[in-house]
Formats: structure tokens, sequence, C-alpha cells
């Protein structure tokens, strides 16, 4: 006979409060950072970029720390030209095991700064939260 023990979740997603409308600047800018003193997953990003036009341009740099108090090292730098398709207007960052630290920055360097949306995630250990 089988039965069912509750068990708590090891690692817990969450949405990040730093979620939001971030306006873009024509120098990087740090749009989420986010540290633990122990591995966790960063569980992914999704951008909106429905507000570019043509001519605009935004570069998008992903940094992690990948030892605890270590420094930022570039883990991705994505490009993004013109007006996006319109069945396809954000980018999604995938989720980055064992970080002890995640750090998203971006910046305008064409065309009228303009606002995207962001959504972040994390997954800690519970009690790390």
């Amino acid at each position: 006979m089988a039965h069912a023990a509750p068990s708590p979740p090891i690692l817990r997603l969450k949405r990040s409060a730093q979620s939001g409308q971030k306006a873009m600047t024509a120098a990087y800018a740090v749009v989420y950072t986010e540290s633990c003193p122990m591995a966790y997953i960063f569980a992914g990003a999704e951008i909106s970029l429905a507000n570019m036009q043509a001519g605009d341009a935004i570069d998008i740099r992903v940094r992690r720390q990948i030892i605890a108090g270590g420094g930022w090292v570039v883990h991705d730098i994505m490009n993004y030209t013109d007006a996006q398709p319109a069945r396809h207007v954000t980018t999604h960052i995938s989720a980055i095991p064992d970080v002890y630290g995640i750090e998203i920055a971006m910046q305008q360097t064409a065309g009228a700064l303009i606002t995207c949306g962001c959504e972040f995630y994390d997954a800690k250990r519970l009690g790390l939260l």
C-alpha cells in the first residue's frame, strides 16, 4: 500500500522583484543582479523587445560568478537590431546552473532610447531566499 508523505521542495523558484520595465541607456546599465554564498540556479529571463523600431540597436550582456566571492565572467552577449518580428518580440535567457552570482546588463547603442519589459527568475535552496 502506497502512501503520500509531504516533502518540502529542495529549490524554490521565484520571480525577482527586479522584474519590470527597464529604461535603456547609452552605456551598459545593470537590469538584474543576484548573488548567493552557495551555488544556485538562475532559472531564466524573458525580455520584451517589442518597442524596438528601425534603426534601434540593443546589446544584452550576461555575466556570472563561477566561484563564491569571485569576479564576474562574461557568459554571453546578445545583439538585437531594428524592429523585431511580430511573432517573436521577446528574447529568452535560459537557465544557468551552479552559479554564485548573475548580472544582466543592457545598453542601447542606436536609436531613440526605449523601455523594455523584463521578467527574471531564480531558484535557490530553501533558507537562502
